[in-house]
């Protein structure tokens, strides 16, 4: 058993990975911001604390004494907000500052473990290709802090212990906000996904994506693409999600892919994420394939 601090643990990742952690066993502290969300954590079997992440002595307190830090918060700007670099001011935040306090009260205290959530956004277009974790990434400014996060990361293993990094695909999930946004589209006859229909969509389910974060806690340190195995092409996700509103098709959306200027183009890319690094060191076999999501939603 481990003593584990958890950051974003009322988010789509994180209340999910928290029932987890504790059915294996683990003493789980967890990041909470309001009362409602601390009685939430009460009931999953984890203790409830508050602190600061932009604060190094607020973090340095809350973090003593655990044996890991598994870093999972995230504010990720929905609709509009997210084509505006204000709009990820605070998830920029995060993944820059929160991330080097917690890495730096890791190496500070002897905490041998850090684990800090990830995406795949950043890797470049890669068509046909499996896309492993030595691709290329070509970062723009909504996505460019995940660089600074994997690097407080890579200083916890610099230091001796085990910085690892968990690149998520996007989270499949019916309580993913963008996911309720692509079926809230789709029921009016539009597709919401950016990108050709022969590129590559790659997701992960939010329950598999929490059984990565129990089973990193005995990886290796390094870096991991989280994605479920056979990732398929938009044109899939396009007919599965027209079945499941009932329409026969899904018209683009053109001009709102153009408006979205930086931001479109990235999650236009093809992106056939590999996850096969961490299934080989790891016992975690993602467990659901993505486009049998969309027939879930309400």
């Amino acid at each position: 058993m481990s003593k584990i601090f958890v950051t974003g643990a009322t988010g789509v990742l994180g209340r999910r990975a928290i029932p987890l952690l504790v059915a294996a066993g683990h003493d789980v502290t967890a990041l909470a911001r309001s009362a409602e969300k601390a009685s939430t954590l009460v009931d999953q079997g984890a203790t409830p604390i508050e602190c600061d992440l932009f604060d190094p002595e607020s973090v340095r307190s809350a973090v003593a004494g655990h044996d890991a830090i598994a870093h999972l918060a995230t504010n990720i700007p929905t609709g509009s907000s997210a084509m505006r670099k204000r709009g990820w001011r605070t998830n920029d935040r995060l993944r820059s500052e929160g991330s080097r306090n917690l890495a730096a009260a890791a190496v500070d205290l002897g905490i041998g473990r850090y684990l800090q959530e990830s995406i795949t956004f950043p890797y470049a277009d890669g068509g046909d290709a499996w896309i492993d974790e030595q691709a290329a990434c070509d970062y723009f400014w909504g996505n460019r802090t995940t660089a600074d996060a994997e690097r407080s990361a890579a200083s916890v293993t610099a230091a001796g212990g085990a910085g690892v990094v968990l690149r998520f695909a996007m989270f499949m999930a019916t309580d993913s906000a963008h996911m309720q946004t692509y079926v809230q589209l789709a029921g009016k006859g539009m597709w919401g996904l950016f990108g050709t229909d022969e590129g590559y969509a790659s997701f992960v389910a939010a329950d598999d994506a929490a059984a990565a974060v129990v089973a990193a806690l005995d990886a290796p340190a390094g870096t991991y693409n989280i994605a479920e195995s056979e990732p398929l092409r938009r044109s899939d996700h396009r007919s599965a999600l027209a079945a499941a509103v009932g329409r026969t098709g899904l018209r683009t959306l053109p001009l709102v892919e153009r408006m979205a200027g930086e931001a479109g183009e990235n999650l236009a890319r093809s992106h056939r994420i590999s996850s096969r690094a961490f299934r080989d060191v790891t016992p975690w076999q993602p467990t659901v394939a993505a486009v049998d999501v969309w027939s879930r939603f309400p």
